[in-house]
């Protein structure tokens, strides 16, 4: 049961997560460098740790060392330092909500939030 729901959760978080992030690093690095298959595999590569770590280690130390692996998913792919990937976690963050409250507001779609 617990491996549907992590690959349920896989395929959302791609579907959703994968072009917003994106374009969050197109924003801050350029198009030559945050590439989508890029946000493709930092996007999989984050829910799978989320889900080992959070196995592990339990949520109130998960959450740090999640973030953690994130910021160096998004060194690593996107060739930049962790200042520039922790600006692109904020401007994903901000595009998310942005992006999610303008489908509210245009199509009523509140259920998927």
């Amino acid at each position: 049961m617990l491996i549907g729901a992590v690959i349920g959760y896989i395929i959302v978080s791609v579907l959703i997560q994968g072009p917003v992030l994106w374009l969050a690093g197109r924003m801050v690095v350029g198009a030559e460098r945050a590439e989508f298959m890029d946000a493709v595999v930092i996007t999989v590569s984050a829910v799978l740790a989320s889900a080992l770590i959070g196995a592990v280690l339990g949520q109130s130390l998960a959450a740090l060392v999640q973030l953690l692996v994130y910021l160096a998913l998004i060194v690593r792919y996107y060739e930049t330092d962790y200042v520039m990937a922790a600006v692109i976690a904020v401007v994903n963050t901000v595009l998310g909500w942005v992006i999610g409250w303008v489908l509210v507001v245009i199509f009523g779609m509140a259920a998927i939030f």
